[in-house]
């Protein structure tokens, strides 16, 4: 319905409050690591410093508030943070297994009358 602004959900968040789930990094933790190291300026410092974007989840879900709470604390855009980089392990996939995606069905769905196409 609408987008929210982004840097007063990062302003919402007290010391207290848990960014990141997988690591349980808190937002006091951010802040004092950003106020200890103040030429920190990308998101990628901070994850590598404080752990955020380190867990199962690669920072899908704390990623936009870390890059937020960065962009306030240097008082930039949220787009100058950057974003996380990924790290090993990286799951590879076979070329075979890529070329597949664009091959045709072996096997064309059966449609009739009374099934709904595919």
């Amino acid at each position: 319905m609408f987008e929210p602004i982004r840097e007063a959900l990062g302003d919402l968040a007290t010391r207290e409050t848990t960014v990141c789930r997988c690591e349980m990094v808190t937002r006091g933790t951010l802040d004092d690591f950003l106020t200890s190291s103040p030429f920190v300026s990308n998101v990628n410092a901070v994850k590598l410093s404080c752990r955020t974007g380190m867990g199962p989840c690669q920072g899908r879900y704390c990623e936009g508030s870390v890059g937020t709470i960065l962009a306030s604390a240097r008082g930039q855009s949220i787009g100058l943070g950057g974003r996380f980089s990924a790290h090993l392990p990286v799951k590879p996939v076979p070329v075979g297994d890529l070329r597949a995606l664009d091959a045709a069905p072996e096997h064309p769905a059966p449609s009739g009358p009374d099934l709904p196409r595919p």
